[in-house]
Order: C-alpha cells, then sequence, then structure tokens
C-alpha cells in the first residue's frame, strides 16, 4: 500500500446520541486496504470502510463506503470514476507515454 502525505485512517467513532457521547461511548471498525493500493494526499478513510486490491483513491478524498478492487475512485464522498484497464498498461497520465526501454 502506499500513502501520500497526510492520510487519515480512521478506526473509532462516537454516537451521535448526547446521553451516550456524554457517557463517552465509543465503537472501533476495523479499515480494510487491499494490496497494490495507492492513497493520494490528504485522503480520509472512515471507520468499517474495505477499499480492493490495485484501487487508487484521489488525493483529498473522503472514503465513507467500500470501493471495489481495481478502479480509480476519488471525491467527497469518494466514488468510483472508472475501472483500470489496458489503456493504464500504456499510460500514466492522460495520453502521456510510459517508457520501459
Amino acid at each position: 500500500v502506499m500513502f501520500g502525505p497526510n492520510v487519515t485512517v480512521a478506526t473509532a467513532g462516537h454516537p451521535v446520541e448526547p446521553l451516550l457521547r456524554s457517557r463517552q461511548a465509543q465503537y472501533n471498525l476495523e479499515v480494510n486496504i487491499g494490496d497494490n493500493v495507492w492513497i493520494g494526499a490528504g485522503a480520509v478513510i472512515l471507520p468499517g470502510v474495505t477499499i480492493g486490491e490495485n484501487t487508487v483513491i484521489g488525493a483529498g478524498s473522503i472514503v465513507t463506503k467500500d470501493i471495489p478492487a481495481n478502479v480509480v475512485a476519488y471525491g467527497n464522498p469518494c466514488k468510483v470514476v472508472r475501472e483500470i484497464g489496458e489503456k493504464d498498461r500504456k499510460y500514466y497520465y492522460r495520453d502521456r507515454e510510459i517508457d520501459l526501454d
């Protein structure tokens, strides 16, 4: 997994109901991040979220729900924008080709 700067992975939260909150009630939920995931700078991953393998999360995204494998996702809230495909093997950014020679 690659993390950009200032990424937050939150696993703890608290109830919204004031009485429970005043009693310092807290819940903890796992965050699961698959292999070869890239999380951009400043992204926030909320409790209970799973991010599938090979996925790219864009900078500044707020991940509130599960994101599947092999996709590019970004935004607030974070949403799948496209699948990672054959074009990504040839181009690293828009139409800029990868030169592996």
